[in-house]
């Protein structure tokens, strides 16, 4: 669908314009707009659509029209013609309102938390003009931010899990050989009902999620999911480490000194890399909770559903 975000809306209604494929005519025309609603705890629940149908002035042919008003932008969609030109304005964050319940949003799962992030950074232009003045540094920088993220989400995922659920919290510990082997005192044990979970929850926070390859071997242990799609997925998220590393650490340089340079379609590879492993994990930690549920559980899992 190809769309041109620069059409001036009336005071109600969306202003759309596009040429029709059946005679060629312009179709100009106002059709219902749709407002992203802020307020929800999820960003997809807030997810708004319009339906609205339009008539070529000429033909009369009938066009089924969909305003899709999500977190971060506006898209308008013609059923069974993906490739007309759209010409619109998106007015997502025209409002002084709008912005300041964007500003004033602090997710705190930490699916919401990625997603709150990865659609922050999505704001930035990457086409070659805006890149140029600083290219490879900002470069860089989004490609660190986005291992960055993920880590982030790993962690607080797995911390969540395992405060609020004892058996998950087992074979966590039972997982990770210094926490399994280790002999508190105990005296220390007795003092602190919540030994085992705060020396757990250390443990994650100090733990280096960008070793994916570590990072799996807890997740199949906690949430029985394997975070890799398959091998390949599994040795290009090393590479990613080796150059996140090369990134942070040596300044963009590897190891024999040679510039690592990183391009548009770099950030956006591990962007993409990144996407699919949340999803992978939200999947299976969807099925955990509603388990979860099946089963009558006292508590109520961690997070919003």
């Amino acid at each position: 669908m190809s769309q041109i975000k620069q059409y001036l809306n009336q005071e109600n209604g969306l202003r759309i314009r596009f040429h029709c494929p059946q005679c060629g005519a312009s179709v100009d025309d106002e059709v219902e707009d749709a407002s992203f609603d802020w307020t929800n705890d999820r960003m997809s629940d807030g997810i708004a659509t319009t339906y609205n149908t339009v008539a070529c002035p000429e033909c009369s042919m009938l066009y089924e029209v969909q305003v899709v008003a999500k977190p971060g932008e506006k898209d308008v969609i013609i059923d069974g013609h993906p490739n007309i030109v759209i010409i619109f304005h998106d007015d997502t964050f025209d409002g002084g309102d709008i912005e300041a319940l964007f500003d004033d949003y602090v997710p705190y799962d930490a699916y919401e938390v990625y997603q709150h992030s990865r659609n922050e950074i999505e704001l930035i232009d990457l086409s070659p003009a805006s890149l140029l003045p600083v290219k490879q540094p900002l470069l860089r920088m989004m490609y660190i931010q986005h291992v960055v993220m993920l880590e982030a989400y790993l962690s607080d995922r797995l911390i969540n899990i395992i405060l609020d659920d004892n058996e998950k919290l087992i074979a966590l510990v039972g997982a990770i050989p210094q926490l399994r082997e280790s002999k508190p005192k105990l005296i220390d044990i007795a003092k602190d009902p919540e030994y085992v979970k705060k020396n757990a929850k250390a443990y994650l926070h100090e733990f280096s999620f960008h070793r994916f390859g570590e990072a799996a071997k807890l997740y199949r242990a906690v949430l029985k999911v394997d975070i890799f799609a398959d091998d390949a997925n599994a040795k290009e998220m090393d590479d990613i480490t080796v150059t996140r590393h090369h990134l942070v650490h040596r300044n963009g340089r590897d190891n024999e000194g040679n510039v690592v340079s990183v391009n548009p379609l770099n950030v956006l590879r591990v962007r993409a890399l990144a996407d699919e492993m949340v999803e992978r994990i939200e999947t299976a930690y969807g099925e955990y909770r509603l388990e979860l549920a099946t089963k009558g559980a006292g508590k109520k899992p961690w997070g919003k559903w």
